[in-house]
């Protein structure tokens, strides 16, 4: 483990660095390889989000928080991007939103060009299994430098988000992507939930997974 690595959350100042990093971090990431197969055009689009990282920072920003790990000299080492769900005790289905539908739709454009419906696939048949009933923390993405990995960096963001979670008594959902982020997931008391999201034409399969808080320890004789 990089020993100077930390955690901290992310300010609006990162966001231009946050979307350099997922560009380039993300160049091997499965779904992205699904959604955009071409390598030239992945780089392209991660050029693409540097010219609107504000906006894209902002929103997950008022939505949750971006959590950086840091690690000299390299900067930001990796990040993850938590998004807060207040659920719906009610079981009621969300109300549609045109406005926000559309926003989205304006995205995705933007961001991935002629993708964009690929991406928007991704985004149907994971909303489609997503536990909104109770209120959680959402790992929407986590991403960490090739040169990087296997130094854990991943885990010290887990281990940020879940202590807060935990003290908060607030579960968290995620889709893992593969194998290797599954048991990653798993060692920090992630569960499967349910069948994997298989995505079509041979696209890879993102297994959704659920962790319930855990309570504080106890003082030892209490």
């Amino acid at each position: 483990m990089t020993e100077t690595m930390t955690v901290r959350p992310a300010e609006p100042a990162d966001a231009r660095a946050i979307a350099a990093t997922v560009g380039r971090a993300g160049q091997d990431e499965a779904v992205l390889s699904w959604v955009v197969p071409e390598e030239s055009a992945r780089q392209a689009c991660a050029q693409a989000w540097v010219e609107f990282a504000s906006d894209w920072v902002g929103g997950a920003l008022e939505a949750g928080e971006i959590l950086l790990a840091d690690g000299e000299p390299t900067g930001i080492g990796g990040l993850s991007v938590w998004e807060f769900r207040a659920g719906d005790r009610t079981g009621s289905a969300a109300a549609a939103d045109p406005a926000r539908d559309e926003q989205q739709a304006a995205f995705l454009a933007r961001a991935y060009g002629q993708y964009a419906p690929r991406m928007a696939l991704v985004g149907e048949l994971i909303a489609a299994r997503h536990p909104d009933r109770e209120p959680h923390w959402y790992l929407q993405q986590m991403v960490v430098l090739p040169e990087l990995r296997g130094r854990g960096l991943g885990g010290a963001m887990l281990r940020h988000q879940l202590a807060r979670a935990d003290a908060d008594g607030i579960g968290c959902y995620l889709e893992a992507s593969s194998p290797r982020n599954r048991a990653l997931y798993e060692r920090y008391g992630f569960r499967a939930q349910g069948e994997p999201i298989q995505l079509p034409d041979g696209g890879p399969t993102l297994q959704p997974m659920w962790r319930d808080p855990r309570p504080a320890p106890t003082a030892a004789g209490n």
